[in-house]
């Protein structure tokens, strides 16, 4: 009886612990997943770009190298951001839609930044450790009275009380830490703000109509609000902070604006069916996002003609943006259309060096022409691309099969190994790495580069053993 007693309390003490660690680092879980692509992650060489841009003066003024910040897009609808893994923002595409403000999106980043400097995910770590400790400590004790009660025939009352004193001291404690959290994110983005003069309004704006779906059954409910608790007190305290705010143009700008509309229309014309997409943006619409948004339903459709003449005509009026002859760089791969695929893509380069995403789809395109003159330029492209992001595994795949084109055979193992590795997969990276090395000069840079990698898969799969 008493043994049956004591592993039920620990079993209750265990699901405690799942039950932080569910809560905390459901979203580390998210970001490991994300990196092995099972998270609908979306890549937009435009939405990143420009919130980049936005999203830059408010990280300098957190103190945060905003070259050292990811962000990471995900293909969901509701309403959610938050920071993963490091210095790692997600933003589900929802939010940039439903923000109805860039300045409310970037109020978002504001506050996820603060959770980033404030030193958030550590503190979390710790936070959890202490409610664990507190939990188990409480556990220990009601199972030493228990066993004096069994041994000494004692009726101690209320120990069985004991067993949920110590879960909700931990859990009390935890959602103390995590209200202090946000209430510290809250005063930062507030802070960042204004340092870069944006306006706190729409972030207000957002906040509370999050706010109003506490009311409504946690499947209804967006994300954002079970994983930020939206107080009255949160919300009272960013409208207060708008009280003084001029309602001016001083915060319009035309030329934001017009980025922001294109974001959300090439995000729903890609995300919904064409049909709806042309419902929202009718014939009758002729502002810039409405053509863009069209051109991708056509594309889509597919009504090829279509789509091409509706974004050619924003390349002819606007010769200077990047993302249009990008787009049409897209529709011409899609369709088969490989050269002139190139031509647009290399366009949008032009305009835009060194885009790691525009750099991927010159590559793919010129290595689907196949000619050796332009496999050669991919390659040097692929080159650039890794050294801007050496962990990019699609740059890895593609060089590899690049190499091996050109009959450099060593290399596009290397190349391989690189991939393997970074997808965790340790062993298919050490063969692939040692066949190479067979090729190599010893000693030569790539075959250092080759034993690197056998060296630290080794080492990793030794960590894994451990683990099991």
């Amino acid at each position: 009886m008493f043994t049956k007693t004591i592993h039920k309390l620990f079993k209750y003490q265990i699901k405690i612990k799942i039950y932080f660690i569910c809560i905390c680092f459901s979203f580390l879980y998210i970001f490991k997943n994300a990196e092995a692509n099972n998270l609908p992650l979306i890549q937009d060489a435009e939405i990143e770009t420009v919130i980049k841009k936005w999203a830059e003066p408010i990280l300098i003024a957190a103190n945060l190298n905003p070259e050292s910040i990811n962000f990471y897009f995900i293909n969901n609808n509701s309403i959610n951001a938050f920071v993963a893994g490091g210095q790692n923002i997600f933003i589900n595409i929802g939010l940039i839609i439903k923000a109805e403000d860039h300045n409310a999106l970037l109020g978002v980043i504001a506050h996820e930044a603060g959770h980033i400097s404030g030193g958030h995910l550590i503190q979390t770590n710790k936070a959890i450790n202490r409610a664990q400790n507190t939990t188990i400590i409480a556990t220990l004790i009601t199972a030493g009275l228990m066993a004096i009660s069994h041994s000494k025939n004692l009726n101690i009352k209320g120990i069985s009380k004991l067993a949920t004193i110590g879960p909700s001291i931990a859990e009390r404690n935890f959602y103390k830490f995590s209200r202090e959290n946000e209430r510290f994110a809250d005063s930062a983005a507030i802070k960042y703000m204004k340092a870069v003069n944006r306006p706190i309004k729409p972030l207000a704006n957002l906040l509370n109509k999050i706010g109003k779906q506490e009311l409504l059954h946690e499947n209804r409910q967006d994300p954002y609000l079970r994983t930020h608790p939206i107080s009255r007190d949160r919300i009272a305290q960013i409208m207060n902070e708008t009280k003084n705010e001029i309602n001016s143009d001083e915060y319009h700008n035309t030329q934001e604006k017009i980025q922001y509309n294109r974001i959300v229309a090439k995000i729903i014309a890609f995300t919904n069916p064409p049909g709806k997409t042309l419902l929202l943006y009718p014939k009758n619409n002729f502002s810039i996002e409405a053509r863009y948004a069209r051109s991708i339903a056509y594309l889509r459709l597919p009504d090829f003609d279509k789509g091409i003449k509706e974004i050619s005509s924003l390349i002819k009026e606007y010769p200077e943006d990047p993302f249009f002859p990008e787009l049409l760089g897209q529709m011409y791969f899609e369709n088969g259309e490989l050269f002139e695929s190139i031509q647009m893509y290399e366009r949008a380069i032009n305009k835009i060096p060194n885009n790691p995403i525009i750099l991927l789809a010159l590559s793919r395109a010129q290595v689907e022409f196949g000619s050796t003159e332009e496999i050669l330029k991919a390659k040097n492209h692929l080159k650039s691309l890794l050294n801007i992001q050496e962990k990019n595994i699609a740059a890895w795949r593609l060089l590899s099969i690049v190499e091996a084109r050109l009959d450099n055979i060593e290399l596009a193992q290397l190349a391989s190994a690189e991939s393997y590795f970074l997808l965790n997969e340790y062993r298919l990276a050490i063969q692939f790495a040692e066949k190479a090395r067979e090729l190599f000069k010893k000693n030569s840079p790539n075959d250092i580069r080759a034993q690197d990698i056998i060296y630290f898969s080794n080492e990793k799969l030794k960590s894994l053993q451990q683990i099991n």
